[in-house]
């Protein structure tokens, strides 16, 4: 695990590219799109719902949240899989990101409201946004690909930008700490020791001296 953290900044940066080239794939290539939102619901499904579930003590909640995570990552196959064979889901594919914004925003404020979970102002901005583009996108019969793909492209630089950030501050750590470290090793090597008293040559003038001076005394 050590080792995992001491190169973390080198997964970073792999990550940094990988989120990049996500971005320029989801706005140029068509019909690329479907299959990274797919796989984004899947995701985010499926890490949370362990935590989430052992954490959450309100029983009514638990099955909640359980359903909701469920849903999510049906959906999310169902994009990769639709994508992946070429049918068209051009029509659906909107209101199928809009419920998921939807439910998240609906099941946050009913979660708050009536159940009393604790939350914070940055939750309820962001599940207001949820809500508020769930319902517009289911409103209008879904959206515009071209334009998803760029906001997808965005988001994708602008996390770029952040997991960037930490990897270089990590790598600025682990290369200062190297620096250290050998800095350390360079003054242990060049550091003079105390001779012991073996080591100490006294001349022969002087120890002859001592001797005529113990004889006149």
């Amino acid at each position: 695990m050590k080792t995992i953290k001491k190169y973390l900044w080198l997964w970073e940066f792999i990550g940094v590219a990988l989120i990049v080239i996500v971005g320029v794939i989801a706005k140029f290539v068509p019909g690329a799109l479907y299959a990274i939102v797919g796989a984004v619901i899947l995701v985010l499904g499926a890490l949370r719902i362990i935590p989430l579930v052992k954490t959450t003590f309100d029983k009514v909640l638990k099955w909640v949240y359980t359903l909701e995570i469920l849903a999510n990552i049906i959906i999310g196959i169902l994009l990769i899989y639709f994508a992946f064979n070429g049918d068209n889901i051009k029509e659906i594919f909107g209101y199928l990101v809009g419920a998921v914004l939807y439910a998240r925003g609906l099941i946050y404020y009913y979660s708050t409201a009536l159940r009393k979970e604790e939350t914070d102002k940055p939750k309820f901005i962001a599940h207001l946004i949820f809500f508020t583009l769930g319902t517009v996108i289911i409103a209008r019969g879904g959206f515009d690909e071209e334009y998803l793909g760029w906001v997808v492209f965005a988001i994708s630089m602008l996390t770029a930008l952040f997991v960037g950030y930490g990897g270089y501050n990590n790598y600025r750590n682990y290369r200062n700490e190297y620096a250290a470290k050998s800095i350390s090793k360079k003054v242990k090597k060049t550091e003079i020791e105390a001779p012991t008293a073996d080591e100490i040559k006294v001349p022969e003038e002087i120890i002859e001296d001592k001797k005529e001076n113990e004889i006149n005394a």
